[in-house]
């Protein structure tokens, strides 16, 4: 769908459009032609397209890249898991992996605490920040998303999805499409387990 201000100006013009052709005698002597109108218009509608074309191009790449991060974090989990299970006996050797251990591994706990994320639009207008807050047991926080059928309505929680999983407690999410209602919630993981979901909060652009 063309964004709207591209929409407003064509429907602007056009009505302009249609106003000059009700009314051929006023507009006879005028530069301004219904036919030169209709040629800005038609290169609106084109870049209109452009960008719609791109903007789903990279919605895929976006997905592809969320998906491909999933799998990369589940393989590089694995892989620490490991490094931390054959260098048991030299554990201050694990930082020649890029693994800091700040106590023992078999002592460690899923975090507890429920975490409260909050949404606001970005700087730019374009996508939101997605914050949560902090917590000391947290390795990682994973995020899901889920788009609501109704974008009136907040109290009813679309199937949740598998978002992204980083290690800060801010973020931005371009991947957001006026006019849409969108839900996040997200929990604390660490290499013990997950903690508790957060309630889902949702904002519309």
């Amino acid at each position: 769908k063309m964004v709207k201000y591209l929409v407003d100006l064509v429907t602007r013009l056009l009505k302009l459009k249609s106003g000059i052709e009700k009314n051929p005698t006023t507009w006879a002597n005028q530069t301004v032609a219904p036919d030169k109108i209709l040629t800005i218009v038609d290169g609106l509608n084109a870049v209109g397209k452009e960008a719609d074309d791109l903007h789903a191009a990279l919605s895929a790449k976006l997905a592809e890249a969320r998906r491909l991060q999933a799998e990369g974090e589940k393989e590089a989990d694995s892989i620490e898991s490991l490094a931390i299970g054959l260098e048991k006996g030299s554990p201050e050797k694990l930082i020649e992996y890029g693994i800091s251990v700040k106590k023992s591994p078999s002592k460690k706990t899923n975090p507890t605490t429920v975490l409260h994320p909050s949404l606001k639009d970005d700087t730019d207008g374009e996508g939101f920040i997605v914050t949560t807050t902090y917590d000391s047991a947290a390795d990682m926080y994973e995020w899901e998303k889920g788009t609501g059928a109704d974008a009136s309505k907040t109290d009813v929680v679309p199937e949740m999805r598998f978002f992204k999983a980083t290690k800060k407690t801010s973020f931005v999410d371009d991947d957001v499409v006026k006019g849409v209602r969108y839900f996040y919630r997200v929990r604390a993981t660490n290499t013990a387990g997950a903690g508790p979901w957060s309630e889902a909060v949702s904002r519309v652009q």
